[in-house]
């Protein structure tokens, strides 16, 4: 696990030196073990290191032996030694041991197609001296990142973005657009960031660049689900055979490289079905790492402290206070820095001090149950879509909303039900089919704070944001991938190319490298998420119960879990930590009502009586009061980590900008 950078000149000028090592120091981080750069005319690559596999004689950049081939890399090969095997058939002769001369010996022999055999984790970037072609690639999920900026003459491309703004030679501007998506979607729309004239290179997508071309971006892998009548009809016992052998192909290949593995263990199934995966295919004892909350309702250590022990694993874990006092708002920023963009559920605070806690052990690489959800529709929002689809079946609008006020009330607040209701609404429905193709099971949820928008965003911002509908671009591409296909599989398509990149992994890469950590994810093996997308949807989803097939095969391995390993929310204390009357003047360069009118994207009024009911809110004491003050702190966070983005990278007071 690394960071890379590129640099490149479309119209031959030479490559700078110090822009590209300005870029390689903003991503010291990423590898701290070793950083080097070269140059090669107009091109110019650079590569900061995390030793993990052949730590001796893999440094990067790499050249190929007549130097006309460059390679910076980022990630994991984990079918690196069987591809190896066929290229010494060919005749190749490697001067490392290493996954990046595997990559890079294969780009010389079967060029952009190279990608198609790679099993694992990776961004690359690869320079043709010759034909002074550059080609650059991402994994099919987009477990690794890598965005780009191009202005018709210049390409700058880079595992973090920050390390595009630190070449000095691109001016940091948010994008209203993105940063509107977040207030809805969680996420900006792929492939736009954050950042104005910054985009991500797709999952699946490779991109060439040549002299007085611009880049030339191509899809090489998608995810593809069977039609409705299309469907393997093999018994459940065969799909579990299936599943389960691809489990433990993915958990024994992810175990490569000369340092010690770890995993990331809570109490739920994901992390809990990977770690007693990495007991049965690593010869080394297992070390996990867990996170304590103070709260005991958002504990679940006894739970993981059982599991550890059944599974006979070490365990450390790190406690977080109920109230942050001051404590965690340099975490925030720290976090914010490292993510470059919005958060609203305050997750990306726990992840952070955990992947230091698994750098302070001595650990560079942990196991992660990320990828679960998302390949086995293992989130609320696909149990909520039975309740739609029942009341659809109810032709009476009485009945149907006696259903809705009854019945789902005993696991929402009425509030929620409510908007439910008014959402299922027929008409209301066909629109959103008709937008999307299907009715998204995340639908619902990205409705949650529509009713905290109004006034919130400054007239001008609002403006520029309506420029641009990313969520409507990218449902016109997805939407023939949805004909014919199962509702469940539908929403999962959606979600492979929406949440899972732009969130999830997002993230996860983040969070781990913040403290040079490799995260990976086994749930998220290409192979195995084929496999996912051909079973039945009926075992991923079976009735009320998600990950159904996950539970099966795992659970008799597990210990007696208290709610079954049903699928539970991760939380955290927003109100307590930042929005308690003590920390008020803390937030004020951010909140303030300077601060909200120099950044030019809220209504400071609006922003203040936002900020005044959430510090005068009630504790939540039933599920209505916190389903309210739940959308207060997930719309305050968002203002809070925009404010922060703003200072950071436009105003220039990020560590990237401090040469």
């Amino acid at each position: 696990m690394c960071g890379i950078a590129v640099l490149y000149h479309a119209n031959g000028n030479a490559a700078n030196q110090s822009c590209i090592d300005r870029m390689t120091r903003a991503l010291t981080h990423r590898g701290p073990d070793d950083d080097a750069t070269v140059l090669r005319g107009p091109a110019a690559l650079g590569h900061t290191r995390l030793s993990i596999v052949d730590i001796a004689q893999g440094a990067q950049p790499m050249l190929s032996q007549d130097g006309r081939y460059a390679i910076v890399f980022n990630g994991e090969i984990y079918n690196f030694r069987e591809l190896r095997k066929q290229l010494d058939a060919q005749g190749v002769r490697f001067k490392s041991t290493s996954d990046t001369e595997v990559i890079l010996q294969l780009y010389i022999r079967e060029a952009d197609a190279c990608v198609t055999k790679l099993r694992g984790m990776f961004s690359f970037a690869i320079h043709d001296r010759e034909k002074q072609r550059l080609f650059l690639a991402r994994d099919r999920l987009g477990i690794k990142p890598l965005f780009y900026h191009w202005n018709n003459t210049d390409f700058f491309a880079a595992s973090e973005i920050k390390s595009i703004y630190a070449s000095g030679r691109v001016e940091p501007r948010l994008n209203p657009a993105s940063i509107r998506s977040y207030f809805t979607y969680q996420f900006a729309i792929s492939p736009n960031t954050p950042f104005a004239d910054i985009f991500e290179l797709p999952p699946g997508h490779h991109l060439t660049l040549t002299p007085g071309q611009a880049p030339h971006i191509q899809q090489y892998w998608d995810i593809e689900f069977p039609r409705e009548n299309d469907y393997e009809t093999h018994a459940e016992s065969y799909w579990e055979k299936e599943f389960q052998t691809a489990l433990d192909a993915s958990a024994a290949c992810h175990t490569i490289g000369e340092v010690p593995i770890g995993a990331y263990l809570s109490g739920g199934i994901d992390s809990s079905t990977t770690t007693w995966l990495l007991t049965n295919h690593y010869d080394k004892p297992v070390q996990t790492f867990s996170i304590r909350f103070e709260d005991e309702n958002l504990d679940e250590s006894p739970i993981y402290h059982r599991i550890a022990d059944h599974l006979g694993v070490e365990n450390h874990e790190i406690t977080l206070a109920s109230n942050g006092g001051q404590g965690y708002l340099q975490e925030l920023e720290n976090a914010v820095y490292h993510l470059e963009q919005p958060q609203r559920m305050g997750l990306d605070i726990p992840y952070y001090l955990l992947s230091g806690l698994v750098k302070s052990r001595g650990y560079k690489v942990v196991y992660t149950g990320d990828g679960s959800d998302e390949i086995l529709a293992g989130y609320d929002c696909y149990r909520q879509d039975y309740m739609r689809l029942w009341g659809n079946d109810i032709q009476n609008p009485e009945l149907r909303r006696l259903l809705y006020f009854t019945q789902y009330t005993m696991n929402f607040s009425e509030p929620q039900v409510d908007m439910f209701y008014r959402l299922h609404d027929r008409t209301h429905q066909r629109q959103v089919t008709e937008q999307f193709g299907c009715y998204p099971a995340w639908y619902d949820f990205w409705q949650i704070t529509g009713d905290q928008l109004p006034g919130l965003f400054n007239p001008d911002f609002t403006q520029q944001a309506a420029q641009q509908d990313q969520m409507a671009v990218a449902a016109a591409v997805m939407k023939p991938h949805l004909e014919g296909r199962h509702r469940v599989n539908q929403s999962l398509y959606i979600e492979t190319k929406t949440r899972l990149p732009g969130w999830i992994l997002w993230k996860t890469d983040r969070m781990s490298m913040a403290h040079g950590v490799e995260a990976r994810v086994p749930f998220l093996d290409h192979p195995l998420v084929e496999l996912a997308a051909r079973i039945p949807p009926d075992l991923k989803l079976n009735g009320m119960n998600e990950k159904y097939i996950l539970k099966k095969i795992a659970t008799p391995h597990l210990p007696q879990h208290p709610w079954n390993f049903k699928k539970k929310a991760f939380y955290t204390p927003i109100r307590e930590w930042f929005f308690e009357p003590e920390m008020d003047e803390m937030l004020d360069p951010y909140l303030s009502a300077d601060a909200i009118t120099n950044a030019g994207i809220f209504n400071p009024e609006q922003v203040e009586t936002l900020r005044t009911r959430i510090l005068e809110a009630s504790f939540a004491t039933d599920m209505a009061s916190y389903y309210q003050l739940m959308k207060l702190e997930w719309v305050m966070t968002l203002i809070l980590t925009v404010q922060m983005l703003h200072v950071q990278f436009v105003c220039k007071q990020g560590a990237c900008f401090q040469d």
